[in-house]
């Protein structure tokens, strides 16, 4: 080989080397990508998973302790929420909620969804309001409730595609049907409604947030008390990892003999639960659970 050969092998294999290297470079860049991937997943699938069985543990639980007669977790069913810690950090969070604490909307005469909503805080003329457009939804008639109501031709002055249902309401999500509803009433009447408290009473211990204020709105409350039937309740479960990892669900929870027991809704849900104290349930819901 002669020189001049020589020196174009030199710059030629440096080439290929540098192209090598850069691939090389690429490739373990795209595999510790890769890898960093497929570990998020992993833990995303395994919070996933904890979540679900935690929320399978509750309804055993409140099965066992409503129907059974035996020993459960005696978590609150207030809607207060509970924090137990995760190894590693992180934290699951559990809210129960007796649908018996919570105001019907197909059930609650208007003077209950009046004075309810006062309770909670809306301005008088607006609980009037939707109190008056709650009942017209769901009766069968055309007459407007007096002092709010709204019919076909109110939804239509309001420019709306659609009236009202005349039936009952099969999810509270038909709230944001309502011509005077607004995401601000919207965000404070959905934790306090549902469609499953058919005797229409409310158990003030299962709802401190209806009797929390003072004056007649709370005093009005009370000829609409009710104890509690424990046969429907709403389970929210969230966790979060010390990775970031995050996941949640909402499940329904039927347990009245007659309408059948099991699972009414089972869906995904990371809406935030606030901060709750520790629980003695805790330390059984991490031996079940391993973590």
């Amino acid at each position: 080989m002669s020189r001049g050969e020589d020196g174009f092998v030199l710059p030629a294999v440096i080439v290929v080397l540098v192209v090598v290297a850069g691939a090389a470079a690429l490739a373990t860049q795209r595999l510790q990508t890769q890898t960093k991937s497929t570990a998020a997943r992993l833990d995303g699938l395994r919070v996933q998973g904890l979540v679900d069985g935690v929320a399978r543990l509750v309804a055993v639980s409140l099965l066992n302790e409503r129907v059974r007669g035996l020993p459960g977790l005696g978590l609150p069913e207030n809607g207060g929420a509970v924090t137990c810690p995760l190894p590693g950090g992180g934290a699951i969070r559990i809210a129960v909620q007796d649908q018996a604490g919570l105001i019907d909307l197909n059930a609650s005469p208007r003077p209950l969804l009046e004075d309810a909503f006062r309770a909670l805080g809306l301005p008088d003329t607006d609980a009037a309001t939707i109190a008056a457009e709650i009942v017209d939804d769901r009766d069968p008639d055309e007459t407007p409730e007096p002092m709010g109501g709204a019919e076909a031709p109110q939804y239509r002055a309001r420019g709306l595609p659609y009236g009202p249902r005349n039936a009952p309401f099969d999810a509270i999500d038909e709230l944001d049907r309502l011509p005077s509803m607004t995401p601000a009433l919207a965000t404070i009447l959905r934790p306090a409604v549902t469609v499953l408290n058919p005797g229409g009473g409310i158990d003030p211990a299962l709802n401190a947030a209806l009797t929390a204020r003072g004056g007649t709105a709370s005093e009005g409350l009370r000829q609409y008390t009710a104890r509690s039937g424990h046969k429907f309740y709403g389970l929210r479960v969230v966790a979060e990892t010390a990775t970031g990892a995050r996941s949640g669900r909402f499940a329904l929870l039927s347990l009245d003999g007659r309408a059948g027991r099991g699972f009414l809704t089972w869906r995904s849900s990371t809406a935030a639960i606030p901060d709750g104290p520790p629980h003695p349930a805790c330390a059984l819901i991490a031996l079940v659970t391993g973590e």
